[in-house]
């Protein structure tokens, strides 16, 4: 009779996550290397991504089909880079779009897609290059796929609906004196910006390439003291509003739009005391230069051919059910963590060993997630944060631990947890797996208050696999075949918890 109910049990709740995770496609994290000019992105569910490169302005445009987005972003390049956005196309797509700047260009055959598992991408662009101008003027593109006879679509709709335009002057009545603007709202289901003022106003406007933004400039004009902005969220038709007082006498709003959004006509209103600029949805899409190639997935998780020191059978194999461990490999890019004898660097052992926890994982029915799947710096928060979006049922960081180099005899493994009976659990299950499976000194299991541990809400544990500062831990752990032996020992004590939990329940 408990067999069934377990089987019950276990079939509602496999259904119940499964539901979970299908409505629940989102991007879960993404960074722009500038040094490298990498892009990397994780989500939530598979994904396949979608590439191509546009003109006017040229940018590498990257939508996401299925995955949603929670807040819109933007952070600046560098060189020829000039921003990267993420934003919402539409309710099934997330578009990251990747801006150069004016004057440059780039191969589309050399942008790189990697997807490591369906969940973990990176894009590797190749430096973007100084548009050349042949004789006669007309400046050389990268070569197009499409037909010669498509060659106009090398002239898109621009950005913004309009060319440069002033209004109407005031009355001559109105000449003279200062305005001031009191608030500007998004009105009628977001389909216009009112910037409104205590007397009639004029206003020039134009596309502005360096603030990637709608300019309005108003002369003769002061913001008021309490000035009122529009609110934005994810789903509001544009991404930006700046309202600055440019000098003593001049106002100057930037508007950035939406992803799919066209800036339209700037009218006068109320005998020229409002002005309403018009917003449309579904802005028409410039053709692009030329399609990206994107490769599928490696695999469903990442390949790292682990050198197998134990047959991976006898690894326990836990039920049937979507169950997620987040595996976290501490430190990476600017940030080494420990660097101990021979300039051996905590960031470069525990990718290893963390990478090879997770495809041991899977290999046993878990989904496993790495918080960073390169060489990058990426702080306590997003890991934390990352784990909690994916509901994650355990939480598993990989450290390597220091001394001062006068101290080479101090060796051994510590593993940590914080305060809850389960993730205590879990680190002297992983602890005792370890010591049975690597000749490693037993620094024991203990509590700390790391961030890591204190602020996910699932069972935690941080292991310290060793010190890069000691004689005898530094040559094992800079052994790729002793890095293998502790990831299966890692892996192995994370089976057994999960194991163990589930014949309690």
């Amino acid at each position: 009779m408990r067999f069934r109910w377990l089987l019950l049990l276990s079939s509602f709740l496999s259904v119940f996550l499964f539901s979970a995770a299908a409505q629940a496609r989102e991007l879960l994290s993404w960074r722009f290397d500038t040094n490298q000019n990498r892009l990397e992105f994780t989500t939530d569910a598979g994904v396949q991504p979608k590439a191509q490169l546009i003109p006017n302005p040229t940018r590498v445009v990257i939508d996401l089909p299925g995955i949603s987005l929670r807040r819109s972003a933007t952070q600046p390049g560098r060189g020829g880079i000039r921003e990267i956005r993420v934003g919402q196309l539409d309710t099934k797509t997330t578009r990251i779009v990747i801006e150069l700047a004016p004057g440059f260009t780039l191969d589309p055959q050399q942008v790189k897609f990697r997807g490591a598992t369906a969940n973990q991408w990176s894009v590797d662009l190749p430096t973007p290059q100084p548009v050349t101008s042949p004789p006669g003027g007309r400046s050389q593109l990268p070569p197009s796929n499409n037909p010669p006879n498509n060659q106009s679509s090398l002239q898109p709709p621009p950005l913004v609906g309009l060319p440069p335009r002033s209004l109407p002057p005031l009355p001559a009545s109105s000449v003279g004196q200062v305005a001031t603007i009191q608030a500007v709202d998004l009105e009628n289901n977001g389909t216009q910006l009112l910037i409104r003022a205590d007397r009639g106003v004029r206003a020039t406007s134009t596309w502005d390439a360096r603030e990637n933004a709608y300019r309005i400039t108003i002369p003769s004009a002061r913001l008021a003291n309490q000035v009122r902005g529009p609110q934005l969220n994810a789903n509001s038709p544009l991404a930006r509003v700046s309202i600055r007082q440019q000098d003593s006498g001049t106002v100057v709003i930037l508007v950035q739009p939406s992803i799919n959004v066209r800036i339209g006509e700037l009218n006068q209103l109320n005998d020229n005391s409002l002005l309403a600029l018009q917003l449309q949805q579904g802005r028409p899409e410039a053709q692009p230069i030329s399609s990206i190639p994107v490769p599928p997935p490696e695999r469903t998780t990442p390949i790292v051919p682990p050198t197998q020191t134990t047959p991976p059978g006898t690894l326990p194999r836990v039920p049937n059910g979507r169950i997620i461990v987040m595996v976290d490999p501490g430190h990476g890019g600017p940030d080494p963590g420990a660097v101990g004898i021979g300039g051996l660097q905590e960031k470069g052992v525990v990718m290893s060993i963390a990478q090879q926890v997770a495809t041991l994982l899977d290999q046993q029915g878990v989904q496993a997630v790495l918080t960073r799947t390169g060489d990058y710096d990426f702080d306590l928060e997003p890991r934390v944060a990352m784990a909690e979006r994916m509901n994650a049922n355990l939480f598993v960081s990989i450290h390597a631990n220091a001394i001062d180099m006068s101290r080479p005899d101090v060796n051994g493994l510590e593993t940590y947890y914080y305060s809850s009976p389960s993730s205590g659990r879990l680190a002297q299950t992983i602890h005792k797996s370890i010591l049975q499976g690597v000749n490693v000194a037993d620094r024991g299991v203990r509590t700390a208050r790391f961030y890591v541990l204190r602020r996910t809400s699932m069972p935690s544990v941080l292991i310290e696999v060793g010190f890069v500062t000691g004689r005898e831990d530094a040559a094992k752990l800079s052994n790729p075949t002793y890095q293998t032996q502790m990831a299966q020992a890692i892996a192995r004590g994370i089976l057994q918890y999960l194991q163990q939990t589930s014949q309690a329940s």
